[in-house]
């Protein structure tokens, strides 16, 4: 016996095509689109899905857009013909039906929701090829066609608004009825194929099961294309062997390769941390956290900084022209190797510096559960099912994973330390200040810094302390006395004491401070930050601690003295 031959390598291709001239109109024919262009201009465009104008406003245009998508070298849709069994049928006709082979991706793994948003008419045909299987006797090949519109009204007579392209067959009243129209087989298949332009597929060649897919008018241009493969197709087409994705355009041919987008390279390199043994060189610039719930395996996490760039963007001098705000941002990826999502954490807010990025791959146990809580755009991990349609066990399991990669987020950033300013940057105010000086000519020559003179000293000596698993509080002392600037030795004085968050390097709102006042100072107002009382050259101390907040968030304390007038005798 003979070496096996090596396994066919999965390609997918993506080919604009603009027909023109009798392709055009053989096509709007083949297709029905004047058909359907009859009952767009009968029903109100927004509320069935369509936009305002597309091909179907004029079907015998110049040219028919077009958009193919062919993979080879993967399973086909293949199933008999009856329900959930077969995958063509789940792929196009299901409706609210989330069961999916564990861990199956291939042409099933696309998504009915984003192909019909790919095609301005909202109509979408596959053509698939398999291997011949015992429970669909004689048949390789299916070719269907949809069209997806919402449901409307046209006179008295109300429709679903999904219609199929298939072979249409007879009922029992010898009427032609909706219900009745089935995908085209096997040779019946190929020549529909063929009539279409597409290329027709031979069984016999194992390299050739998969599905071609036809969009008309497609609403995703070539290069946005590209960039989407890239982000959301990134592992795959970074971590399997022979893997190749072509996007064949207008203006020539695109290969997607993610690595040369300086963004998406991060998330490349965290993905590679969180599957690849790592050496622990103590840099904590690099993490991998391998996460569970105690009994499960969640998965594993990479988490990477750049402490001379993107991380601490202010004080790096870096500007972010990378198309990406600054946030921590983290992949979430499962079989088939694709990004779920870029989890931005926390999720409503920016806490500032540092930023980190990160890839989490979902363990094989859980893939299942994570891919049940998806919505039709497969572009979230549900955590909760307000309809019901995800049940609580698979939510809860996305409840897990988002509460520990958040949860090592926190950490990871805590561990980062800002970096050190050279010496010529902390000379360089001084500088900039004593030659703007010099150049108005003012002062007779004066080169030294300008000496405190303030009448009052404040002191403060704090510290973060944890408080559970997320949170933190703030707890110190503050004092405050008189300096030699001060003229007399006491003074009536208000001291503020006040904790708040730093909000986009802005501040923000308060943290609630229980501040305890020495002797001699009692609290005014309603919001407990102000004491009055008489402040002299001795100093007087504060003790204050902040409620638990969440670690994400980063604050700043502030401690004022405003001297008052004494009272007149």
């Amino acid at each position: 016996m003979g070496a096996s031959s090596p396994p066919p390598s999965f390609e997918i291709r993506f080919r604009y095509i603009e027909a023109t001239g009798d392709e055009q109109r053989r096509l709007t024919e083949r297709l029905g689109l004047h058909e359907l262009a009859g009952r767009a201009s009968a029903v109100d465009r927004e509320a069935v899905g369509l936009r305002h104008t597309d091909c179907l406003s004029s079907p015998d245009g110049d040219t028919l857009p077009l958009l193919v998508i062919e993979e080879s070298a993967t399973t086909g849709m293949y199933g008999p013909w009856h329900g959930a069994r077969s995958k063509l049928w789940q792929a196009l006709c299901a409706v609210g039906y989330t069961y999916k082979p564990r861990g199956e991706g291939g042409s099933y793994g696309y998504g009915k929701a984003g192909m019909i948003r790919g095609s301005a008419t909202r109509t979408v045909l596959a053509y698939t090829c398999f291997e011949a299987r015992p429970d669909d006797a004689g048949v390789t090949r299916r070719l269907l066609g949809m069209t997806y519109w919402g449901r409307h009204d046209i006179g008295e007579a109300s429709y679903a608004g999904w219609a199929r392209f298939g072979s249409q067959r007879e009922g029992p009243d010898g009427r032609h009825v909706g219900a009745s129209i089935e995908p085209f087989e096997n040779e019946a298949a190929d020549r529909v194929a063929a009539a279409l332009g597409l290329d027709v597929r031979n069984p016999a060649e194992p390299e050739q099961f998969g599905t071609t897919f036809l969009l008309v008018e497609p609403t995703v241009g070539e290069h946005d294309l590209v960039k989407a493969i890239e982000r959301n197709r990134r592992p795959a087409l970074e971590d399997i062997d022979g893997f190749n994705a072509v996007v064949e355009g207008y203006e020539g041919r695109h290969i997607p390769r993610p690595r040369t987008d300086a963004v998406l390279r991060s998330f490349i390199d965290a993905y590679e941390v969180a599957t690849v043994p790592q050496n622990d060189d103590g840099t904590p610039e690099r993490r991998r956290y391998d996460l569970s719930n105690g009994a499960t395996a969640l998965g594993s996490l990479g988490l990477l900084a750049d402490q001379d760039g993107w991380s601490w963007p202010k004080q790096t001098g870096t500007q972010d022209d990378q198309g990406i705000d600054h946030r921590n941002l983290v992949a979430l990826v499962r079989k088939p190797r694709m990004v779920v999502e870029y989890l931005i954490l926390p999720p409503k807010r920016n806490t500032g510096p540092p930023y980190v990025r990160g890839a989490f791959v979902a363990d094989d146990s859980i893939n299942e559960a994570l891919q049940d809580t998806e919505p039709m755009g497969h572009d979230a991990w549900q955590t909760a099912s307000p309809d019901g349609v995800i049940g609580a066990e698979q939510a809860g399991v996305a409840k897990e994973v988002i509460d520990a990669v958040g949860a090592k987020v926190r950490k990871f950033r805590r561990g980062l330390k800002p970096p050190e300013r050279p010496p010529e940057d902390i000379r360089l105010e001084f500088i900039d200040s004593l030659m703007r000086r010099i150049l108005r000519g003012t002062g007779p020559g004066r080169t030294g810094p300008t000496p405190d003179t303030r009448p009052v000293r404040i002191g403060v000596n704090d510290g973060l302390e944890e408080v559970g698993a997320d949170r933190v509080r703030l707890r110190g002392r503050s004092t405050f006395s008189l300096s030699e600037h001060f003229e007399g030795e006491e003074a009536p004085a208000r001291i503020t004491i006040r904790y708040r968050l730093v909000e986009d390097e802005r501040i923000g709102s308060d943290v609630a401070l229980r501040v305890a006042p020495p002797d001699g100072f009692d609290r005014v107002g309603d919001d407990g930050s102000v004491f009055e009382g008489t402040l002299c050259r001795e100093a007087v101390s504060f003790g204050f601690v902040s409620d638990p907040y969440s670690a994400d968030w980063t604050g700043r304390l502030f401690a004022d003295v405003d001297l008052q007038e004494p009272a007149e005798p």
